[in-house]
């Protein structure tokens, strides 16, 4: 008789659940890191809108050169701001996928240990089976061996 545990579906659904949620949890992590890519970007090319400015600045500058590389800059500052938003949505969107993936090992850790408590009283009940098969096998021999005396 072979062990089967009865709720073995549902430990393969869990499982299959935990796997989504580390697939949705690794996804997360992809889109911050590319949100923070692009702020990293952002703030580069602000540094470069400045730069540029201190050194035009240096020399005579038109009125619209000003104004367009202080408009620049201030765009570039709104940007960086929006930008900096979106990642802290994005990174309570990574702490949500987070705290499903440990509900979901939580899950299937739970059956994981029924299913360890099912093999072990499995285990002890073919001990038990099989001691009783010995018992029974060593009376009928004490049993033989007393007729023919």
């Amino acid at each position: 008789m072979a062990y089967r545990f009865r709720l073995e579906t549902l430990l393969t659904y869990r499982r299959n659940l935990e796997e989504q949620a580390q697939l949705a949890l690794a996804h997360e992590i992809g889109v911050l890191v590319e949100h923070q890519n692009h702020l990293t970007d952002l703030r580069e090319t602000r540094l470069r809108i400045a730069d540029d400015f201190a050194e035009r600045k240096k020399k005579t500058m038109a009125a619209p050169l000003f104004s367009f590389y202080m408009e620049s800059i201030r765009r570039k500052e709104r940007e960086i701001d929006a930008q900096q938003d979106v990642i802290e949505k994005q990174q309570a969107e990574v702490e949500k996928a987070r705290a499903l993936l440990g509900e979901r090992v939580k899950d299937r850790k739970v059956i994981e240990k029924a299913r360890e408590k099912d093999l072990q009283k499995y285990k002890q009940e073919i001990i038990r089976l099989e001691q009783k098969e010995g018992d029974e096998q060593a009376i009928l021999r004490a049993g033989r061996k007393d007729n023919l005396f």
